[in-house]
């Protein structure tokens, strides 16, 4: 790709790279596994929501000129722990159907977590991002092609978990126990890259 690129070549590289990120394991495809059969829509919207804003955040302070962002450290251990606090929350509730709804009502705090609460989210931001718009700075472009990934890629694996759930109904508490364990494993990883870094 060129430098100053046509828009749609920039949407187009954005949602592809963003799809194999979203692709890979992480939280947010935990919270959906565990979380998304109940009420996929709504709970996806609220995730994609929850996750869109930090990174429409990053892009604008991108667009501004921002390089190094203060306290990042702290920002994302605060989240690590949040994030291994909801997983536990969703293990130790597996069972009660009354807090399953409870937490599919906020989607969009997990949303949040999962994505601030994720060095490596930063840490991509940080390299390619910031390299990525030095080139093609078309950053409403990037946004709308990277955003569109996560959606695409949330989206069907939540339509997946909810078409799939007659078959899953007699395992669900084990999905979310599951679900709630990874989001602690992934809290803690972070947490101790973090310490380590």
């Amino acid at each position: 790709m060129e430098e100053g690129a046509p828009v749609i070549e920039v949407i187009a590289a954005s949602f592809l790279i963003g799809l194999s990120g979203a692709a890979s394991p992480g939280p947010m495809t935990a919270s959906v596994l565990g979380l998304g059969a109940r009420r996929p829509g709504p709970f996806v919207a609220g995730l994609i929501a929850g996750h869109g804003i930090p990174e429409a955040a990053m892009v604008a302070a991108i667009a501004l000129g921002v390089r190094d962002i203060p306290y990042i450290n702290l920002v994302a251990i605060s989240g690590s722990v949040v994030l291994v606090a909801f997983g536990i929350m969703q293990f130790l509730r597996a069972d009660n159907a009354a807090a399953a709804s409870e937490e599919t009502r906020m989607p969009f705090a997990i949303g949040v977590v999962c994505t601030l609460g994720n060095p490596y989210w930063w840490v991509w931001w940080l390299t390619f991002g910031v390299g990525f718009l030095a080139l093609h700075p078309s950053f409403i472009a990037f946004y709308v092609g990277h955003i569109g990934a996560d959606i695409a890629w949330l989206g069907l694996l939540a339509v997946a978990v909810s078409r799939g759930a007659n078959i899953i109904g007699p395992h669900y508490k084990r999905v979310v126990q599951a679900s709630g364990l990874a989001m602690v494993l992934f809290g803690l990883y972070f947490a101790v890259t973090i310490f380590l870094a």
